[in-house]
């Protein structure tokens, strides 16, 4: 008669570090091993964007590259606060309008262009650029 394993699996996601745990053990009788096994989950929405910072004293457009890095396609869209609020763009529009669909695995170069009025007062304020990163339906 062979002796009857039974095997007792457990699963634990980390969702904050994006990994999973996962251990299994065997046990014949009075005859035990464990094996530990870990595997990277892919984060639902996940992204990069290079470079990580722009200069724009050149006054022409800069290129930005959005990379899907998570699971799911997403929809991007961008939000700025501060003094030019009103002369970002990204590819040709205002911030605010811009909407792209990135595939998961994809990416997509984004020109963006910051026009200052010549009778400018805020020299030295700052603002934020915000990146949106949704799932795409």
């Amino acid at each position: 008669m062979n002796k009857v394993a039974i095997i007792i699996a457990s699963l634990i996601l980390a969702m904050a570090a994006g990994l999973a745990g996962y251990t299994s053990t065997a046990t014949a009788h009075s005859v035990s091993k464990e094996v530990a096994l870990e595997a990277y989950i892919i984060p639902a929405i996940e992204l990069t964007v290079e470079p990580e910072s722009i200069d724009f004293d050149t006054g022409r457009p800069h290129a930005v590259t959005i990379t899907n890095t998570g699971a799911w396609d997403l929809s991007v869209t961008g939000s700025v606060t501060g003094p030019y609020a009103d002369g970002l763009e990204l590819d040709g529009e205002p911030c605010s309008l811009f909407n792209a669909t990135i595939k998961r695995d994809g990416h997509q170069e984004i020109d963006v262009m910051l026009t200052v009025p010549e009778g400018y007062h805020g020299v030295g304020e700052s603002g934020t650029i915000i990146i949106w990163a949704t799932e795409a339906h």
